[in-house]
């Protein structure tokens, strides 16, 4: 038994010799940095997991909490939370390293116990076995992880695709053949009850993937081609819609140039759970890759960007909606369902151009919001009525441009600056190259000084409070309030 243990030891340590030891010693100490947080007491924008469960040794027994920060994979990372007896009033902390099966941490009380062992999981549920000097430790109980943020709403989210063709319009993008009508992917994400069973989405498809990994400015080779499926977004494959509600506010969603819906689902995931329908749309030969259910890939048209990508894309959100509106009248999943009373849309980059138009040319927009998008005075010659919000990157917010926009936004009007923030910033991708390269700082791969997960939360907490000032009727002050919440913001309202 003794020579087991050794052996066990001596294989844990080995595979855990690329984390350090001062991150075994204070898991809590790397930390996302923010202004507004003393030092001493900065944490983590949101933790990758937590768990919940019992523990017992021997005639103790008792309960434990804590999170989990993920590493290259999600089978790699640190744990860390409290533990409680239920026969005594015994407590402290646990702090551990895990690598696949194995686990190595410590349980700290007034001493503090090392122990080591093995931790089965499944989507929802674990249990392990280790060893320590005071005896076998058994555990069980719950647990969620994801490279992505949990959702602060009231609701899950289910995602269904959807291939929307327009025989109206033909496809721009191939004039040389009279036949090809326009075709796009959209991706609906929708409010379900808590709980929902349904197995979990992938973050996306391995094409997507491979596209993604070829944008960057430096070959990736150590990610795998299958690291897509390490992300593990919490929305649910198709579950049947929540009936707390009988309707919801709609969003359109445009992404930027060159870009995918995917790569924006810590934006969209987490605004869906507050109650809102959002349709994500991958536009084909704008996007940088777009994959049809037949198995077909449409790649970015080698043309530059002109005059009819823009009004391509915007016609796309216009007949997005349409379908929409057809949709709550006769599909099945979804009718009744769709407000289409309350509409909003927003995008980023070439998609916030999508979204300035659209609502300067279609009052069903009642909304809008951009994330660093390329607006033009032509595109809105006689601004825009409806109540709008700019998010920049960092040294945009006092620039003539903006400047110029923000003169022709005639209804409440907010611009929201990013202090270290960049262009693409506005994305998960700054996340996912956290995890999967940790050792090559964001701002070298264009992501700014700002953490990504900073940058996130700051984007999605504006986004959210806008839609629901806007299409939920809740008071201005949602907004103004965030102002002071994030000292990495610049902030203006007229």
């Amino acid at each position: 038994m003794k020579r087991n243990i050794v052996i066990l030891t001596i294989c844990i340590m080995i595979c855990f010799l690329p984390i350090t030891s001062a991150s075994m010693m204070n898991p809590i100490s790397d930390v996302y940095p923010s202004k507004s947080i003393p030092q001493t007491e900065q944490t983590y924008d949101w933790p990758d997991g937590s768990f919940t469960g019992e523990w017992t040794q021997g005639d103790s027994q008792g309960h434990m909490t804590g999170h989990l920060n993920q590493g290259r994979r999600p089978t790699i990372g640190r744990m860390y939370g409290e533990w409680n007896t239920t026969n005594s009033d015994e407590q402290g902390r646990i702090e551990g390293i895990f690598r696949g099966p194995l686990v190595f941490g410590k349980k700290i009380a007034d001493t503090t116990s090392v122990f080591f062992g093995f931790i089965n999981f499944d989507d929802k549920n674990f249990n392990g076995i280790f060893l320590s000097k005071q005896g076998i430790l058994r555990c069980s109980g719950i647990h969620q992880e994801s490279y992505l943020p949990s959702f602060t709403g009231l609701y899950d989210v289910g995602v269904l695709s959807i291939h929307m063709i327009d025989e109206n319009r033909l496809e721009e993008f191939t004039a040389d053949d009279p036949d090809d009508f326009r075709e796009i992917m959209v991706q609906l994400w929708y409010p379900v009850d808590k709980d929902t069973p349904n197995q979990r989405i992938d973050y996306m498809d391995e094409i997507t993937f491979e596209w993604l990994m070829d944008r960057s400015p430096i070959p990736l080779i150590q990610i795998p081609k299958t690291a897509y499926k390490f992300v593990r977004p919490y929305s649910k494959t198709a579950p049947p819609i929540s009936q707390e509600n009988d309707m919801f506010p709609i969003i359109i969603f445009s992404h930027g140039y060159d870009g995918v819906f995917q790569i924006y689902t810590s934006l969209i995931e987490d605004l869906t759970s507050h109650g809102f329908i959002v349709a994500s749309i991958n536009h084909p030969y704008v996007a940088g890759v777009t994959v049809f259910p037949d198995g077909r890939s449409v790649y970015l048209s080698p043309d530059p960007p002109g005059e009819y990508a823009i009004r391509t894309i915007v016609e796309d959100a216009k007949f997005v909606l349409d379908e929409l509106t057809i949709m709550n009248e006769t599909d099945p999943f979804f009718s009744g369902h769709l407000d289409l009373s309350k509409v909003g849309m927003y995008g980023h980059s070439f998609g916030g151009a999508n979204t300035a138009i659209c609502c300067y040319e279609d009052e069903r927009f009642l909304a809008g919001l951009t994330l660093d998008g390329v607006i033009r005075e032509e595109y809105i010659p006689e601004g825009i009525d409806q109540p709008f919000c700019i998010m920049l990157a960092d040294g945009r917010f006092n620039s003539s441009s903006i400047d110029l926009i923000w003169n022709l936004l005639n209804d409440d009007a907010y611009k929201v600056g990013i202090i270290g923030s960049t262009h693409y910033g506005y994305t998960d991708v700054g996340i996912l190259l956290r995890h999967l390269v940790p050792l090559i700082p964001p701002n070298l791969l264009g992501f700014g000084s700002i953490e990504p997960k900073r940058m996130v939360n700051i984007t999605k907490s504006f986004e959210i409070a806008f839609f629901e000032v806007y299409l939920k009727d809740m008071a201005r002050e949602h907004i103004l309030d965030l102002s002071s919440v994030f000292n990495e913001v610049e902030f203006g309202y007229k």
